[in-house]
């Protein structure tokens, strides 16, 4: 109640008995929840989703999923510090 976080799910739930929902090719948004690791190569956007059977961070599971995230972790730390 009163909290915006989960639109993104309670709308299409609620929607979904009269308008027509489609979901996307996974390619469009890989989770590693529910998506194959043979298909993160072809992702357009990564899904940082928590995972609820390993409980894992998002900054920990950036570090370890997105491959380009330890360099732009850097990059912006550097950028940070010279403020």
């Amino acid at each position: 109640p009163n909290s915006l976080s989960n639109l993104d799910q309670d709308l299409p739930n609620y929607a979904q008995h009269e308008v027509k929902i489609k979901s996307l090719p996974e390619e469009w948004l890989w989770c590693e929840s529910w998506c194959s690791s043979g298909s993160k190569s072809h992702a357009k956007a990564i899904d940082l989703c928590q995972n609820p059977k390993t409980k894992e961070s998002k900054i920990s599971m950036a570090r370890r999923v997105v491959e380009e995230w330890p360099a732009l972790d850097l990059e912006v730390e550097s950028f940070v510090e010279n403020l």
